[in-house]
Protein backbone atom coordinates (compact mmCIF):
# COMPACT_ATOMS: atom_id res chain seq x y z
CA UNK A 1 0.00 0.00 0.00
CA UNK A 2 1.24 3.63 -0.68
CA UNK A 3 0.42 7.52 0.16
CA UNK A 4 1.72 10.40 -1.35
CA UNK A 5 0.36 14.10 -0.79
CA UNK A 6 -1.27 15.54 -3.46
CA UNK A 7 -4.17 18.70 -3.43
CA UNK A 8 -2.05 20.86 -1.57
CA UNK A 9 -3.42 24.09 -1.15
CA UNK A 10 -3.74 27.50 0.65
CA UNK A 11 -6.10 26.19 2.81
CA UNK A 12 -4.70 23.27 3.50
CA UNK A 13 -0.66 23.10 3.84
CA UNK A 14 -0.27 19.86 3.89
CA UNK A 15 -2.95 18.40 0.95
CA UNK A 16 -3.56 14.81 1.87
CA UNK A 17 -1.15 14.26 3.96
CA UNK A 18 -3.27 14.09 7.32
CA UNK A 19 -5.54 11.83 6.07
CA UNK A 20 -2.61 9.31 4.34
CA UNK A 21 -1.27 9.08 8.10
CA UNK A 22 -4.81 8.48 9.09
CA UNK A 23 -4.84 5.67 6.59
CA UNK A 24 -1.10 4.40 7.43
CA UNK A 25 -0.87 4.93 10.87
CA UNK A 26 -3.28 6.17 13.47
CA UNK A 27 -5.08 9.91 13.74
CA UNK A 28 -2.19 12.22 13.92
CA UNK A 29 -1.94 16.19 13.67
CA UNK A 30 0.72 17.58 11.25
CA UNK A 31 2.25 20.80 12.17
CA UNK A 32 4.65 23.01 9.48
CA UNK A 33 8.31 24.35 10.59
CA UNK A 34 8.73 25.53 7.10
CA UNK A 35 7.85 27.21 4.22
CA UNK A 36 8.71 25.32 1.94
CA UNK A 37 6.34 23.48 0.02
CA UNK A 38 5.45 19.74 1.66
CA UNK A 39 6.00 16.46 0.11
CA UNK A 40 5.45 13.26 1.76
CA UNK A 41 5.34 9.41 0.83
CA UNK A 42 4.82 5.92 3.01
CA UNK A 43 4.94 2.69 1.81
CA UNK A 44 3.18 -0.20 3.90
CA UNK A 45 3.35 -3.75 4.22
CA UNK A 46 1.16 -5.46 6.56
CA UNK A 47 3.40 -8.77 7.94
CA UNK A 48 1.66 -10.85 10.44
CA UNK A 49 0.51 -9.10 13.30
CA UNK A 50 2.70 -5.83 12.82
CA UNK A 51 2.82 -3.14 10.08
CA UNK A 52 6.50 -1.85 7.92
CA UNK A 53 6.29 1.77 6.82
CA UNK A 54 9.07 3.41 4.92
CA UNK A 55 7.74 7.55 5.34
CA UNK A 56 10.10 9.73 3.21
CA UNK A 57 8.93 13.70 3.75
CA UNK A 58 9.80 17.56 4.14
CA UNK A 59 10.28 18.34 7.62
CA UNK A 60 7.13 19.00 10.12
CA UNK A 61 5.97 18.31 13.31
CA UNK A 62 3.21 15.52 13.94
CA UNK A 63 0.91 15.90 16.98
CA UNK A 64 -0.84 12.02 18.80
CA UNK A 65 -3.77 14.13 20.82
CA UNK A 66 -6.13 13.07 23.86
CA UNK A 67 -8.80 13.75 21.04
CA UNK A 68 -7.18 11.42 18.55
CA UNK A 69 -6.72 8.66 21.24
CA UNK A 70 -10.20 8.70 22.78
CA UNK A 71 -11.48 8.07 18.73
CA UNK A 72 -8.79 5.27 18.63
CA UNK A 73 -8.63 1.54 19.40
CA UNK A 74 -5.72 -0.38 19.75
CA UNK A 75 -2.55 -1.07 21.96
CA UNK A 76 0.38 -0.45 19.60
CA UNK A 77 4.27 1.29 19.79
CA UNK A 78 5.63 2.69 16.66
CA UNK A 79 9.40 2.30 16.71
CA UNK A 80 10.82 4.39 14.47
CA UNK A 81 14.32 4.01 12.57
CA UNK A 82 15.53 6.96 11.26
CA UNK A 83 17.49 6.84 8.03
CA UNK A 84 18.01 9.84 7.24
CA UNK A 85 17.38 13.47 8.78
CA UNK A 86 16.97 14.39 13.06
CA UNK A 87 14.05 13.49 15.01
CA UNK A 88 12.88 14.17 18.42
CA UNK A 89 11.09 12.41 20.19
CA UNK A 90 8.81 13.64 23.27
CA UNK A 91 6.18 11.96 25.24
CA UNK A 92 5.61 12.39 28.58
CA UNK A 93 9.07 13.22 30.21
CA UNK A 94 11.30 11.22 27.92
CA UNK A 95 12.78 13.06 25.25
CA UNK A 96 15.05 11.36 22.47
CA UNK A 97 16.82 12.91 19.53
CA UNK A 98 17.54 10.33 16.69
CA UNK A 99 19.63 10.43 14.01
CA UNK A 100 20.31 8.12 11.01
CA UNK A 101 20.72 4.46 12.44
CA UNK A 102 18.78 5.53 15.80
CA UNK A 103 15.97 3.78 16.92
CA UNK A 104 12.85 5.28 19.30
CA UNK A 105 9.92 4.56 20.96
CA UNK A 106 6.27 5.97 21.36
CA UNK A 107 3.42 4.78 22.78
CA UNK A 108 0.10 5.41 20.74
CA UNK A 109 -2.35 5.34 23.72
CA UNK A 110 -0.66 8.60 24.82
CA UNK A 111 -0.37 11.81 23.60
CA UNK A 112 3.54 12.73 22.17
CA UNK A 113 5.12 14.92 19.36
CA UNK A 114 7.73 13.89 16.86
CA UNK A 115 9.19 16.73 14.90
CA UNK A 116 11.23 16.22 12.02
CA UNK A 117 13.73 19.38 11.82
CA UNK A 118 14.91 18.30 8.52
CA UNK A 119 13.92 16.33 5.18
CA UNK A 120 13.68 12.93 6.35
CA UNK A 121 13.11 9.10 5.81
CA UNK A 122 12.52 6.59 8.08
CA UNK A 123 11.04 3.05 8.99
CA UNK A 124 7.87 3.24 10.64
CA UNK A 125 7.23 -0.36 12.80
CA UNK A 126 3.74 -0.48 14.39
CA UNK A 127 3.75 -3.73 16.96
CA UNK A 128 1.41 -4.72 19.24
CA UNK A 129 2.68 -3.91 23.12
CA UNK A 130 1.99 -7.56 23.55
CA UNK A 131 4.75 -8.66 21.52
CA UNK A 132 7.51 -6.39 22.76
CA UNK A 133 8.91 -6.69 26.31
CA UNK A 134 8.04 -5.00 29.11
CA UNK A 135 10.80 -2.96 29.56
CA UNK A 136 10.36 -1.14 26.37
CA UNK A 137 7.27 0.76 27.71
CA UNK A 138 10.12 3.49 29.56
CA UNK A 139 10.66 4.14 25.94
CA UNK A 140 14.75 3.15 26.77
CA UNK A 141 17.01 5.74 24.74
CA UNK A 142 18.14 3.82 21.58
CA UNK A 143 21.28 5.46 19.87
CA UNK A 144 22.13 2.73 17.61
CA UNK A 145 24.58 4.91 15.79
CA UNK A 146 26.75 5.10 19.08
CA UNK A 147 28.52 1.91 19.00
CA UNK A 148 29.22 -0.59 16.40
CA UNK A 149 26.89 -3.20 17.17
CA UNK A 150 24.46 -0.94 17.52
CA UNK A 151 25.19 -0.31 13.71
CA UNK A 152 25.19 -3.93 12.75
CA UNK A 153 21.85 -4.33 14.48
CA UNK A 154 20.17 -1.03 12.96
CA UNK A 155 21.51 -2.32 9.66
CA UNK A 156 20.27 -5.42 10.01
CA UNK A 157 16.80 -4.01 10.92
CA UNK A 158 16.56 -1.82 7.90
CA UNK A 159 17.49 -5.15 5.98
CA UNK A 160 14.90 -7.31 7.35
CA UNK A 161 12.25 -4.37 6.94
CA UNK A 162 13.14 -3.93 3.13
CA UNK A 163 12.89 -7.28 2.80
CA UNK A 164 9.35 -7.20 3.99
CA UNK A 165 8.53 -4.09 1.82
CA UNK A 166 9.41 -6.09 -1.07
CA UNK A 167 8.48 -9.18 -0.60
CA UNK A 168 4.68 -10.37 -1.85
CA UNK A 169 1.98 -10.04 0.78
CA UNK A 170 1.36 -13.18 3.11
CA UNK A 171 4.08 -14.67 1.87
CA UNK A 172 6.96 -17.04 4.02
CA UNK A 173 9.91 -14.54 3.43
CA UNK A 174 8.12 -11.32 4.72
CA UNK A 175 6.52 -13.28 7.52
CA UNK A 176 10.32 -14.41 8.53
CA UNK A 177 11.66 -10.90 8.51
CA UNK A 178 8.73 -9.88 10.32
CA UNK A 179 9.45 -12.36 13.25
CA UNK A 180 13.47 -10.78 12.88
CA UNK A 181 12.03 -7.62 13.08
CA UNK A 182 10.51 -8.39 16.59
CA UNK A 183 13.34 -10.04 17.73
CA UNK A 184 15.29 -7.03 16.83
CA UNK A 185 13.47 -4.67 18.71
CA UNK A 186 13.09 -6.48 21.24
CA UNK A 187 16.83 -7.05 22.14
CA UNK A 188 18.01 -3.50 20.90
CA UNK A 189 18.29 -1.96 24.53
CA UNK A 190 20.77 -5.02 25.28
CA UNK A 191 22.89 -4.32 22.04
CA UNK A 192 24.11 -0.04 23.40
CA UNK A 193 26.86 -1.04 25.54
CA UNK A 194 28.61 -3.11 23.05
CA UNK A 195 27.93 -6.94 24.51
CA UNK A 196 25.13 -8.53 23.23
CA UNK A 197 23.27 -10.28 26.14
CA UNK A 198 23.56 -14.15 26.72
CA UNK A 199 19.54 -13.74 26.68
CA UNK A 200 19.66 -12.34 23.23
CA UNK A 201 18.22 -15.13 20.52
CA UNK A 202 21.08 -16.52 18.61
CA UNK A 203 18.90 -15.93 15.10
CA UNK A 204 19.02 -12.74 16.10
CA UNK A 205 23.18 -12.49 16.57
CA UNK A 206 23.44 -14.87 13.60
CA UNK A 207 21.46 -12.09 11.38
CA UNK A 208 23.94 -9.49 12.36
CA UNK A 209 27.32 -11.62 11.80
CA UNK A 210 25.78 -12.54 8.22
CA UNK A 211 25.05 -9.15 7.40
CA UNK A 212 28.87 -7.88 8.79
CA UNK A 213 30.22 -10.68 6.20
CA UNK A 214 28.42 -9.54 4.04
CA UNK A 215 29.48 -6.02 3.98
CA UNK A 216 32.90 -6.89 5.14
CA UNK A 217 33.87 -10.16 3.23
CA UNK A 218 36.42 -8.89 0.86
CA UNK A 219 38.45 -8.30 4.11
CA UNK A 220 41.54 -10.72 4.27
CA UNK A 221 41.64 -10.71 7.84
CA UNK A 222 38.13 -11.52 8.07
CA UNK A 223 37.53 -14.98 10.12
CA UNK A 224 35.40 -16.21 13.29
CA UNK A 225 38.00 -14.27 15.63
CA UNK A 226 36.83 -10.60 13.97
CA UNK A 227 32.98 -11.63 14.25
CA UNK A 228 33.87 -12.78 17.97
CA UNK A 229 35.89 -9.32 18.99
CA UNK A 230 33.47 -7.51 16.30
CA UNK A 231 29.92 -9.19 18.94
CA UNK A 232 31.96 -9.65 22.23
CA UNK A 233 31.48 -12.80 22.59
CA UNK A 234 33.91 -16.06 22.14
CA UNK A 235 34.91 -17.64 18.73
CA UNK A 236 33.20 -20.96 20.12
CA UNK A 237 30.20 -19.03 20.17
CA UNK A 238 30.28 -17.99 17.06
CA UNK A 239 31.05 -21.46 15.69
CA UNK A 240 28.46 -22.69 17.60
CA UNK A 241 25.92 -20.46 15.85
CA UNK A 242 27.18 -20.81 12.29
CA UNK A 243 26.98 -24.73 12.80
CA UNK A 244 22.93 -24.27 12.87
CA UNK A 245 23.44 -23.18 8.90
CA UNK A 246 25.45 -25.97 8.17
CA UNK A 247 28.12 -24.29 7.05
CA UNK A 248 31.03 -22.88 8.92
CA UNK A 249 32.02 -19.52 9.33
CA UNK A 250 34.72 -19.86 6.43
CA UNK A 251 32.86 -21.76 4.31
CA UNK A 252 30.04 -18.36 4.71
CA UNK A 253 33.11 -16.55 3.77
CA UNK A 254 34.70 -18.17 0.94
CA UNK A 255 30.99 -18.75 -0.61
CA UNK A 256 30.81 -15.06 -0.49
CA UNK A 257 34.47 -14.01 -2.28
CA UNK A 258 34.28 -16.90 -4.61
CA UNK A 259 30.43 -15.66 -6.11
CA UNK A 260 32.02 -12.30 -6.18
CA UNK A 261 34.90 -13.47 -7.97
CA UNK A 262 32.67 -15.21 -10.74
CA UNK A 263 30.74 -12.35 -11.22
CA UNK A 264 33.74 -10.58 -12.18
CA UNK A 265 34.98 -13.06 -14.31
CA UNK A 266 31.63 -12.68 -15.91
CA UNK A 267 31.86 -9.11 -16.09
CA UNK A 268 33.17 -7.10 -19.20
CA UNK A 269 34.19 -4.21 -16.79
CA UNK A 270 36.66 -6.56 -15.38
CA UNK A 271 38.05 -8.18 -18.81
CA UNK A 272 41.51 -6.54 -17.86
CA UNK A 273 41.91 -7.63 -14.73
CA UNK A 274 43.99 -10.56 -13.64
CA UNK A 275 42.60 -13.46 -12.28
CA UNK A 276 44.86 -12.92 -8.91
CA UNK A 277 43.68 -9.33 -9.07
CA UNK A 278 40.11 -10.28 -9.10
CA UNK A 279 41.13 -12.99 -6.23
CA UNK A 280 42.45 -10.36 -3.91
CA UNK A 281 40.07 -7.61 -4.57
CA UNK A 282 37.72 -10.35 -3.00
CA UNK A 283 39.62 -11.04 0.18
CA UNK A 284 41.48 -14.16 -0.87
CA UNK A 285 45.66 -13.57 -0.01
CA UNK A 286 46.66 -16.82 -1.59
CA UNK A 287 45.94 -17.41 -5.46
CA UNK A 288 47.06 -21.54 -4.82
CA UNK A 289 44.04 -21.62 -2.32
CA UNK A 290 41.74 -19.62 -4.41
CA UNK A 291 42.45 -21.59 -7.29
CA UNK A 292 41.21 -25.00 -5.52
CA UNK A 293 38.30 -23.27 -4.26
CA UNK A 294 37.21 -22.19 -7.71
CA UNK A 295 37.45 -25.52 -9.25
CA UNK A 296 35.75 -27.29 -6.33
CA UNK A 297 32.93 -25.13 -7.30
CA UNK A 298 32.48 -24.30 -10.88
CA UNK A 299 34.49 -27.63 -11.98
CA UNK A 300 36.90 -25.61 -13.77
CA UNK A 301 40.12 -23.44 -12.90
CA UNK A 302 39.05 -19.53 -13.03
CA UNK A 303 41.43 -18.74 -16.44
CA UNK A 304 39.20 -22.17 -18.17
CA UNK A 305 36.24 -20.61 -16.86
CA UNK A 306 36.54 -17.18 -17.82
CA UNK A 307 37.82 -18.87 -21.63
CA UNK A 308 35.08 -21.03 -22.08
CA UNK A 309 32.77 -18.14 -21.21
CA UNK A 310 34.25 -15.45 -23.54
CA UNK A 311 33.87 -18.67 -26.52
CA UNK A 312 30.36 -18.85 -25.66
CA UNK A 313 29.92 -15.21 -25.86
CA UNK A 314 31.40 -15.12 -29.00
CA UNK A 315 29.71 -18.00 -31.03
CA UNK A 316 26.24 -16.00 -29.80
Amino acid sequence: MEWSTKAIEADRPFGSWAEDLADAFVQLEPRKITEQPFQGMISRADVASIQISRVEATKHVVLRLRSHIARSIGDVYFVNLQLDGVGRYTQRDHVQICGPGDLAIVDTTEPFEIANCRNFSLFCFAVPRQLLPSALAERPRLRLSATETGRALSRTLAGHAELCLRSEPNSGISAFGAQHVVDLISHAPGFLDERPPERAGRSVLLSMMLDYIDRHGNEPELDAATLALKFHCSQRYVHKLFSTTGRSVGEHINGLRILVCTRNLLDHAHRRATIAEIAFNAGFRDISYFNRLFKRSSGLAPREFRRSMSRADSTR
